[in-house]
């Protein structure tokens, strides 16, 4: 079967699950459904990658206007395939954990319709195989999330999160727009294939190019300055913070950089790295003060993600798709982990009242730690192989340039900083608390879904060497260069495990004794260095024209905002449209007449007159052959007379 039929047939079978599911009732029905379009889709993916034997490309034509011609197409190659095999088994986990975290939820059916949509596309995205056709699904992918994150609407703050998601995405999304075009008006084409063939000479207008492009990895990727919406996401249900916020949605900028890399000048590239370096940095030192444990994760997704993105900017493409390969895993693990011990909690997310897990729940805290482990970047995990060839590939571009040296140094700090804030997060969820009495509980299929994903942490599964990534299965496919600064690893690994120890002194004194709430590092970490504060003060106040927040959290105005788009609507818009609409209304009335007496006069002119001369035809053909023999006589007579005169 040709590939691109197979790729028709999976988003065919998720259009069909968003659109069968949003009607059915019965639980067992919708998840039963819902999974079985999933395991079709999961076996074609892995028929797909089997019978894969090169990239290719397939082209449809779409649309004609004047010179230009764009099709809507697909490309198949490796990176096709990773994303479309991850996306899939991610989802298919995260659907099985859902089936006991939702049961008692009342739009069970349309909770797994959401599921289905976002894979739909998520897995159109990565297919498309031109610029104009990935920004179309990339849309699709915003609007699905913001479905799924503000999937119980009722909460004011789930409400919230969406519409801060949504619009802030759009910001990212805009730049991304405005490079797609930048790309067109300087070569002519939107087609990924062709786009790679070309030989680009660096030049200001490219390198501007390639920053808006990456405009829309820093709104969806949630980078600095627009990564204020992803912690507020997990007020969604916590499986979709699993599947979006941990392995596909915002691994979609991640995507989307590599697509295009060879856009990328070398300024537009340092600009990357540096963007990435600082949002590691940033969110992890936030990830450390936080009490909510799914905020944790999300501002340790950021960081994450800012590593990658600072390896997209050395040039380390490989090194970074092999983090977001690796990093899949072990964070959808941690994220339903987290949903495990939030239900084990009756919806408690405060780790402060939490504690005791590793008494009572010994299998969730044996995949927490093999996750965490992953995460931290210790030996023996997948993240340890990933993160060496992110923080080594980095260091190397750097290195002979003390001013370039920043951005490794500070992806080093952020690297350190992840074992310090998860072990406080182990202290704090899994370790005994005094005079506490708790008796252990069975398994159920939260662990064991969860098991899958803490396997694909360990270092077996993507190669024999636990301390190599360059002998790695994954660096077969992505090949990364052989590196000589393995000491670097080595180095960070050492710091790590500092950090480790200290987080749990630190941790076990934050039990019996709190921090003060007046400490100024912890306020700038508990607020994220307070970029939301500023958005709403210096940003949302001056165009609203007030101020609203909370005690808990300082949200997007947007309320103020939609009401200064309304009033410019009312003023602007519609006060242009009211000066035009006469004049519309005369030329619609000129055309009328036009059209009514003469077109129209024209037509009936010519049809009357055809009309009356076929009346007058029609006398002679009256069917009587004497009538037919006397004019023909008195037409031969009129020939001889004329034949006479002349």
């Amino acid at each position: 079967m040709p590939a691109d039929q197979i790729l028709f047939i999976t988003l065919g079978l998720y259009l069909l699950g968003f659109s069968g599911l949003l009607f059915l009732r019965r639980n067992i029905l919708v998840s039963g459904l819902s999974m079985a379009l999933n395991l079709i889709g999961l076996g074609l993916a892995f028929y797909l990658i089997q019978t894969f034997d090169g990239p290719i490309a397939f082209e449809y034509p779409w649309v004609s206007f004047q010179k230009s011609n764009f099709s809507a197409s697909i490309l198949v190659n490796r990176l096709t395939l990773l994303l479309w095999g991850l996306v899939q088994f991610i989802a298919l986990l995260v659907q099985l954990f859902s089936t006991k975290y939702m049961e008692k939820d009342d739009r069970y059916g349309q909770y797994f319709a959401y599921l289905n949509l976002f894979v739909f596309s998520m897995l159109g995205l990565v297919a498309s195989g031109n610029l104009l056709f990935i920004f179309v699904f990339w849309e699709l992918v915003g609007f699905s999330s913001y479905l799924l994150i503000g999937f119980w609407y009722k909460k004011q703050s789930a409400t919230n999160a969406s519409l801060k998601a949504f619009i802030i995405n759009r910001i990212g999304d805009a730049g991304f727009l405005i490079g797609i075009a930048l790309v067109y008006v300087q070569f002519q084409t939107l087609e990924l294939t062709a786009l790679s063939a070309i030989i680009y000479e660096p030049n200001g207008l490219l390198t501007l190019t390639g920053i808006l492009l990456f405009a829309g990895c820093i709104g969806k990727s949630a980078q600095f300055p627009l990564q204020v919406w992803l912690p507020d996401a997990m007020e969604g249900p916590t499986p979709v913070s699993a599947l979006i916020h941990a392995a596909t949605m915002v691994a979609a900028g991640i995507f989307l950089l590599a697509r295009v890399n060879f856009v990328f000048t070398s300024d537009a590239g340092l600009f990357i790295a540096a963007i990435g370096a600082i949002t590691a940095v940033l969110a992890a030192y936030s990830a450390i003060f936080q009490q909510d444990i799914k905020k944790v994760l999300a501002y340790s997704t950021v960081s994450q993600l800012g590593l990658m993105v600072m390896a997209m900017g050395a040039g380390a493409t490989h090194a970074a798709l092999f983090h977001l390969f690796t990093h899949a895993f072990f964070k959808a693990g941690l994220f339903l982990i987290a949903g495990a011990i939030i239900h084990h909690f009756h919806h408690e997310q405060n780790m402060e009242k939490m504690g005791g897990l590793l008494r009572t729940k010994p299998l969730l805290t044996t995949l927490f730690i093999i996750c965490a482990a992953s995460l931290t970047g210790l030996p023996f995990f997948s993240g340890f192989l990933s993160k060496d060839a992110i923080l080594i590939s980095t260091w190397n571009w750097a290195k002979g340039s003390p001013a370039l040296m920043i951005i490794p140094i500070l992806g080093i700090l952020a690297s350190v900083m992840t074992g310090f804030y998860m072990m406080r997060a182990f202290v704090l969820v899994f370790m005994p608390r005094a005079l506490e009495k708790q008796e252990k509980s069975p398994n159920s299929i939260f662990e064991w879904s969860i098991v899958p994903l803490a396997l694909c942490s360990f270092w077996f599964v993507f190669g024999d060497s636990p301390l190599s990534f360059e002998t790695s299965r994954f660096s077969s496919y992505f090949p990364i260069s052989h590196q000589e600064s393995h000491w670097l690893g080595y180095a960070v690994l050492c710091l790590s495990l500092i950090a480790i120890v200290a987080s749990f002194f630190f941790s076990k004194r934050e039990i019996s004794n709190k921090f003060s709430e007046q400490s100024v590092w912890r306020k700038f970490g508990l607020n994220h260095f307070f970029i939301d504060s500023f958005y709403l003060n210096r940003i949302a106040k001056p165009m609203a024209g007030q101020l609203v927040s909370t005690d808990n959290e300082v949200l997007l105005h947007i309320k103020g905002f939609s009401k200064m788009v309304h009033r410019f609507d009312n003023e602007v818009i519609d006060g242009a449209i009211g000066l035009l609409s006469p004049l519309a209304k005369k030329t619609a009335a000129f055309t009328r007449y036009l059209d009514e007496s003469w077109v129209d006069g024209t037509v009936n002119f010519i049809s009357n007159g055809v009309r009356r001369i076929g009346g007058r035809l029609k006398l002679i053909q009256g069917g009587k052959i004497q009538s037919y023999l006397i004019a023909l006589v008195l037409f031969l007579l009129a020939i001889m007379i004329l034949l006479t005169l002349l």
